[in-house]
């Protein structure tokens, strides 16, 4: 009986494992855009921290790339001069700022 238990428990223990290294796989950066013109890329990015800060003087405590709506999307996290914490969406095709807002977290 306890040989069947822990033949079970083995099978049990490898669905489980097969299971998240199967599906782990899918959610590597899927929302990840692939940056094909690094210069491009930069200058862009450099305009929109410009102009994030311009609109909020304080300090960029994080940036993030991702995909939203299927375009590329900064997202740049602010401490404000005035002590609020604001997050800016900008386009990162063209350097236009799409969304800005208090950050509530």
């Amino acid at each position: 009986m306890k040989k069947y238990l822990a033949i079970l428990a083995l099978v049990i223990v490898a669905v489980l494992v097969g299971a998240v290294l199967f599906y782990g796989n899918d959610y590597k950066h899927e929302d990840k855009p692939v940056i094909m013109d690094f210069k491009k890329h930069n200058e862009v990015m450099s305009g929109c921290m410009k102009t994030a800060l311009t609109k909020h003087p304080g300090a960029i405590i994080g940036i993030d790339m991702e995909t939203e709506d299927g375009r590329p999307i900064f997202d740049i996290d602010i401490q404000g001069a005035d002590g609020k914490y604001w997050e800016i969406e900008c386009d990162a095709e063209s350097g236009i700022v799409v969304e800005d807002s208090i950050n509530k977290d």
